[in-house]
């Protein structure tokens, strides 16, 4: 993508981040107004929820298909695809009076939101390098992470409002309003067209395993996300359970950790200008395993100090995400895309899998399970820090 103007560059960056913002916005506007889709067309609350799920999973699965063919495909070719896909489907989820029709749409929209992050986060890592790639990764990340917080409010008030045909037709309008900006300002992916060439799965997957550096911000990447959801799922119910918190007020309660998550991303963004990325990865290492014992300890015991915790929790999971995907853009040149599509596929997987610990929480103390996983990250990250030391030295 040869653009060499600096103000172009930042109009194609932040232009990359609101379509990722948008992808974001589709997966979690939604979920304020589960109880009105399952009265609307009474379905069972189930069926409901398997329309969350599923979109999860059709994400993920999707960063893994199209991983190994994005390097060698026309990705503003794709993106557009995918805006039209988004367009189409979230129509038909307004208007449809049949479930049925409904939950297909809606795993249609699944796919071609599935498109987005994948495409937008490898044309950033293709139009930036060195320490403005990681700049830029941090500017994505932000607006990225804004996207949980302001996604549920939207979601509420829209579909108070206006129900949840309301919430569809505001999708259909910025995905419209999209499409017409990419279609009209996103420069053409000119060196993948020229290349035309698709490397086979196998050797794809043989390269990325190959580099230990790449493989262990994956690993590292899959425990970060599972136990991030973990917590997540949790707090609803430690916050009503054991400090009485109203429902109506929880919600609020999750912005300061959404703050702290922004607040990590725009830190990283000054840090890795001034210290190397392996150092920093190293410092999340041994960091973050301590934040998630330190919270396993201290979490039942008063909710300012539970507050104080998830904050400084916070700011290392919102500096993770793009110091991980900055190393990886830059460990894999040639199968870059592919490398991306993994990684964002073991997220959205540890995500899905971290959400289903809730009910151990009725089987083990919380203080177990998560000093438990504490000290398991702990002890992967101890590994990972011995031979990265070795290679490094």
């Amino acid at each position: 993508m040869p653009i060499n103007i600096p103000h172009i560059k930042v109009f194609v960056l932040y232009l990359l981040s609101i379509a990722t913002f948008f992808a974001s916005l589709n997966q979690n506007i939604y979920t304020p107004i589960i109880p009105l889709i399952r009265d609307t067309f009474s379905v069972s609350i189930n069926w409901v929820n398997f329309t969350v799920s599923s979109f999860i999973f059709i994400i993920a699965m999707m960063q893994i298909i199209l991983g190994t063919v994005i390097d060698s495909k026309n990705q503003k070719r794709l993106i557009l695809i995918s805006l039209v896909t988004i367009s189409i489907s979230t129509i038909i989820c307004a208007y449809t009076p049949n479930f049925i029709l409904f939950m297909i749409a809606r795993i249609i929209q699944a796919i071609g939101t599935g498109i987005i992050p994948l495409v937008t986060i490898n044309m950033i890592a293709q139009l930036f390098e060195g320490e403005a790639r990681g700049r830029a990764m941090g500017t994505y990340q932000i607006l990225l992470t804004l996207a949980p917080a302001i996604s549920p409010i939207l979601g509420g008030l829209i579909g108070q409002y206006y129900g949840y045909r309301g919430i569809f037709l505001f999708l259909f309008l910025i995905s419209v309003s999209l499409l017409i900006l990419i279609a009209y300002f996103l420069p053409d992916d000119e060196k993948n067209n020229a290349q035309g060439k698709t490397i086979s799965f196998f050797k794809n997957y043989i390269a990325i395993f190959s580099n230990y550096l790449g493989v262990s911000i994956i690993i590292v990447s899959f425990f970060v996300f599972f136990i991030y959801f973990a917590i997540l799922v949790y707090l609803p119910i430690l916050l009503n359970d054991h400090y009485h918190v109203p429902l109506k007020i929880i919600g609020f309660l999750y912005l300061p950790l959404t703050v702290s998550m922004i607040l990590g991303s725009m830190l990283f963004k000054n840090l890795q200008k001034k210290l190397s990325l392996t150092i920093l990865f190293i410092a999340v290492l041994l960091l973050m395993p301590l934040q998630v014992i330190l919270f396993s300890l201290l979490h039942t015991k008063s909710i300012i100090g539970l507050s104080i915790i998830l904050f400084g929790y916070g700011m290392t999971v919102g500096f993770s995400p793009p110091l991980f995907s900055t190393i990886i853009s830059n460990e894999y040149s040639e199968n870059r895309g592919t490398a991306l599509g993994l990684f964002n596929f073991i997220r959205y997987l540890g995500m899905a899998v971290g959400g289903m610990l809730t009910g151990l929480y009725n089987i083990l103390p919380s203080t177990s399970v998560f000093f438990f996983l504490g000290i398991s990250l702990f002890l992967a990250s101890i590994l990972h820090y011995r031979n990265l030391k070795n290679r490094f030295s």
